[in-house]
């Protein structure tokens, strides 16, 4: 457990005794591809690590699309901000593969929450979100040109880390959209396809697009 831990980004370079300590209110968890782990609405006295495999953030709408919030893969932690603030889970989490999660209870972490490097990282991990979510929001002035192009600039990693069908339905727009978007930017050689990333030749052209 304690070997598992480490790998959390979280319990990075803690020492063995405290991750013992708190390996004794945790457990680990294999889940199958597309298993829910929670929905929204839910209350439950844990957050969660994520040690291998990939968890789906989303929300669903009234016809019942799902629309993909945020993902989470190896090292990261979710469901605290919902503890922190002692409410039910704000969204609904599914692994998008096989996965293997530690739940940790939140009750008898919250000795550890205050004190460094606990805090430090639990400040920085909350204010990205936050941030993320602010900038993020701000695609909604855009059209899809602009959303992809705001997206490149600001987020590159949604771009490695996210299934394509899953970014198009983020940015609001079909992965046929999204794709020729990015195919007429690579012609304009504004930026190019790199093994499997995406490398920005041209960030004055990109940001000309969205004045």
């Amino acid at each position: 457990m304690i070997e598992k831990l480490k790998k959390i980004s979280l319990f990075f370079n803690i020492e063995d005794k405290i991750l013992k300590d708190i390996s004794s209110f945790s457990f680990i968890k294999k889940y199958k591809k597309n298993q829910i782990i929670y929905y929204e609405g839910e209350e439950d006295k844990y957050f969660y690590g994520i040690i291998t495999g990939q968890v789906l953030m989303y929300d669903v709408d009234l016809k019942g699309n799902i629309i993909p919030k945020n993902q989470f893969g190896c090292g990261d932690i979710f469901g605290l901000i919902s503890q922190i603030q002692n409410r039910p889970y704000c969204l609904n989490a599914k692994c998008e593969n096989d996965s293997e999660i530690v739940s940790i209870d939140y009750a008898k972490f919250q000795k550890y929450i205050s004190n460094p490097p606990f805090s430090d990282r639990i400040i920085k991990m909350l204010s990205n979100q936050i941030m993320q979510e602010i900038e993020f929001n701000k695609l909604q002035k855009y059209d899809t040109t602009q959303r992809v192009i705001y997206t490149l600039l600001n987020f590159p990693q949604k771009f490695l880390r996210k299934k394509k069908y899953m970014l198009a339905k983020e940015l609001n727009m079909s992965p046929e959209t999204l794709s020729r978007i990015l195919s007429k930017l690579k012609n304009e050689r504004i930026i190019c396809f790199c093994e499997k990333s995406i490398k920005l030749l041209d960030k004055k052209s990109l940001k000309k697009y969205l004045k």
